[in-house]
């Protein structure tokens, strides 16, 4: 059985997520934005076994502690397009300008839109490049779990902002109603913030999609 948890971490309540698989022992742990010691000593303490860091784009919230994490447990880090360089080459700036800690340096294999990957044992994920809130920016069907991690890309009756360096506001509304709102509608949305949603719900009142 696969089943998650959310941990809040930065000071944006960022929705790190722990997927794991009962049965191999194995987990997957989406933006660990921060709290990579805390992230790490859960996954031990649970005997867990983590097999991969995936991203979903490379603001420091949502990456800030996958060098320290992927030290830690030696895996592989994977995301976002590798149109998120320039955002990545901005780190740093980025923990300046919002008061966050500095993160490690940390390696990734970049991903491609529609690519399949299978991060852990039983767990596939289609790959859906979404740009808008970074030109790079990706989200992950699992279309057994009929689930969508977002990112910051779509939100419980809003939209990933636009105005930060390299957003696009055309390019995110193009990607979610090109690459999001196809998916089935009893999808359920993991959001990089906040609540939870569906794609029906987000049809259906979602302001910004109207």
């Amino acid at each position: 059985m696969i089943d998650y948890k959310t941990v809040l971490v930065t000071p944006f309540s960022q929705n790190c997520r722990i997927f794991v698989n009962d049965e191999s022992r194995e987990c997957v742990v989406f933006d660990p934005g921060a709290k990579a010691q805390e992230l790490y000593a859960a996954i031990k303490e649970a005997q867990l076994t983590l097999k991969a860091i995936l991203i979903t784009h490379m603001h420091l919230d949502h990456v800030g502690g996958v060098g320290l994490l992927s030290k830690l447990s030696e895996c592989k880090v994977y995301g976002s397009s590798k149109e998120d360089e320039v955002i990545k080459q901005s780190l740093k700036h980025q923990a300046l300008m919002f008061n966050l800690e500095q993160c490690d340096d940390f390696d990734n294999q970049y991903l491609e839109d529609g690519q399949v990957i299978e991060p852990m044992t039983d767990f596939k994920l289609k790959v859906l490049h979404t740009p808008g809130h970074t030109p790079g920016g990706v989200c992950y069907y699992c279309e057994a779990k009929k689930l969508l991690l977002s990112g910051d890309t779509l939100f419980n009756k809003s939209i990933g902002r636009t105005d930060f360096p390299h957003g696009n506001y055309d390019d995110i509304i193009d990607s979610i109603k090109n690459k999001l709102l196809t998916l089935p509608k009893d999808t359920t949305v993991l959001c990089g913030h906040g609540l939870n949603t569906t794609i029906e719900n987000e049809i259906n009142s979602n302001p910004y999609l109207v």
